[in-house]
């Protein structure tokens, strides 16, 4: 299959592997997309090897058992299929538990065309939100791969907050809009929700001095909702800091894409943190591989998206190119052209 050896070149390319190897990790991203699962009878039925599925099942538990890899490998080929920065960091975590097993993964990731692009992980030891150190560990990482400079934002949650955290990311010049609690307290005394309290529901408002928050000065800004505020801090000029913070919901989609409407992460029975972070690398490719040819197909016309009457496109670029790679691989009779086009995709030239 002329596809399945293009993609063995470009991951030959980017990660030297052994041939073998090459052909396992050219398989089990393929089936991956077909069987649109992680579980891994499934994915032993999307192999297409003449071995019996039993035997292609523990090859695959074996590679996840015994194989080891980076996933830096995986970050550096996901970050060849973004554009040029500056990028928009997103900064959140997913967590699920297996039986009396708990997966909580920190992940910091690219936001691109309405789907964050995942580069930098970790698996966490414990149940909970991720503290400072933590998250200072994940974004050293990140650093060693993308310059500082083509960094716009970072923006985060509620959960990403802590005098230590924001004097980190002062003192590393990382900017920064991160929501805050409506009972944060400004200067060390004063109820942050107090400035938001007479505005209108949908309507928003910018501070005009800064103030001390966890610690640090900085500029707010915050908008009143249904049955809530929504209050933004920001080391940088907080003009922005509402579009800026808009991006955080495609790190959302990310997370519906490796569970829901994607590839089934939860229905892992993995239960190591080593295999789990190999298995979440391959699953991380898949989708922006998914993605990349979504958007591949809109930009060249090839399969451009509808637009729905309010404006928004009937599907994402992760789900149109996701149903186009799965009506290619479980169509014997689709052109093998048109699944060599998608695979080239991934060889970033």
């Amino acid at each position: 299959m002329k596809h399945k050896e293009s993609l063995e070149k470009i991951l030959e390319r980017e990660w030297g592997w052994h041939k073998s190897r090459l052909g396992f990790a050219a398989c089990l991203m393929l089936s991956l997309v077909q069987q649109k699962t992680v579980n891994m009878v499934s994915l032993s039925l999307g192999f297409g090897s003449t071995a019996q599925p039993s035997s292609t099942h523990r090859r695959i538990q074996r590679f996840f058992q015994g194989f080891y890899f980076s996933h830096t490998q995986v970050s550096l080929l996901i970050l060849k299929l973004l554009p040029e920065p500056p990028y928009t960091l997103c900064l959140d975590r997913t967590n699920w538990q297996f039986g009396k097993f708990k997966i909580n993964i920190l992940m910091l990731s690219i936001a691109h065309q309405g789907l964050a692009f995942p580069i930098c992980w970790q698996l966490l030891a414990k149940k909970g939100n991720s503290n400072t150190k933590e998250r200072k560990q994940l974004l050293t990482t990140f650093l060693e791969l993308v310059p500082l400079q083509h960094i716009d934002m970072l923006v985060a949650d509620r959960e990403f907050v802590g005098k230590d955290w924001f004097a980190y990311l002062n003192a590393i010049k990382m900017p920064f809009v991160i929501r805050i609690r409506q009972n944060a307290l400004a200067d060390g005394w004063l109820s942050i929700v107090t400035f938001f309290q007479s505005l209108p529901q949908g309507e928003s408002k910018l501070l005009q001095h800064r103030y001390c928050i966890f610690g640090t000065q900085l500029s707010i800004c915050g908008m009143r909702l249904k049955n809530d505020y929504l209050i933004l801090v920001t080391n940088r000029n907080a003009k922005q800091a509402l579009a800026s913070y808009k991006r955080r919901w495609e790190i959302e989609m990310l997370f519906a894409a490796m569970k829901t409407t994607g590839f089934d992460l939860e229905s892992t029975h993995l239960t190591c943190a080593k295999r789990i972070d190999k298995l979440l690398a391959f699953v991380c490719l898949a989708i922006t591989w998914a993605h990349s040819v979504g958007e591949w197909l809109h930009r060249t016309n090839k399969k451009p998206l509808a637009l729905k009457a309010h404006g928004r496109r009937a599907k994402t670029f992760f789900r149109h190119g996701l149903d186009y790679l799965r009506a290619l691989l479980c169509n014997p009779l689709a052109p093998s052209s048109k699944l060599l086009e998608c695979v080239n995709l991934l060889s970033c030239t």
